[in-house]
């Protein structure tokens, strides 16, 4: 009888909320926002959540500090350490970061409008595209599955990413990320197989569990 191949499970956890204006466009190169209390006890609470109901053997982040920060107690939980991988990062939006949105639209207004059309296949100068997002994503999560087949791995990143392994796995398109929902501190599980992905659970915390929404 064939035996079934190794499946590697990958939790894919939001980090916390920061207090970062929500009108502004990230930029990590020059701010790096760590963690506010509120994104501190959602931290606290995944690492709560994923001790009781997932046994990780490794965990993965992006290198920003706010990613760094939300894994930290889940790795003095689990007597983990925590590996960064640049390709973990949220996406990348050139000459538009640190900006607010209403000064792009007034500097930038038709590539603006041509952003608002296309969310995910439109870039502005210096910037990446979802597909391009993606392409890292993937060969990151592939070499992360090659590392550890058949375990269970958190990988700590943004919505921008979370979103689009969790489109790929429910064989949406790219242009549909946005559709999922992706909260602060909240974990979602894929089941990596060689040729087949399933979702087993997504945007789940223990606020959500206590019925909150």
């Amino acid at each position: 009888m064939r035996e079934k191949e190794p499946r590697t499970r990958i939790v894919f956890l939001r980090h916390g909320h920061t207090g970062f204006p929500l009108d502004r466009v990230y930029c990590d190169d020059r701010e790096d926002p760590a963690l506010d209390e509120e994104g501190q006890a959602q931290a606290a609470d995944a690492a709560r959540l994923l001790q009781a109901a997932e046994p990780l053997a490794a965990i993965y982040a992006s290198p920003a500090l706010r990613t760094r920060m939300t894994a930290e107690p889940v790795a003095r939980a689990f007597g983990l350490e925590v590996a960064t991988d640049e390709r973990l990062r949220e996406r990348r939006f050139g000459v538009w970061e640190g900006l607010r949105f209403q000064e792009i639209e007034e500097r930038y207004p038709e590539q603006y409008a041509a952003w608002k059309r296309d969310k995910a296949g439109y870039t502005p100068e210096g910037g990446e595209t979802m597909h391009q997002v993606l392409e890292r994503l993937e060969a990151a999560l592939a070499e992360i599955r090659a590392r550890h087949p058949g375990a269970t791995v958190l990988v700590v990143s943004h919505v921008g990413p979370i979103r689009l392994a969790l489109a790929q796995a429910l064989g949406m398109p790219v242009a549909a990320y946005r559709r999922i929902a992706v909260d602060y501190g909240a974990c979602s599980r894929v089941d990596y197989g060689r040729t087949q992905h399933d979702l087993i659970y997504a945007n789940l915390s223990l606020r959500r569990l206590a019925g909150a929404s």
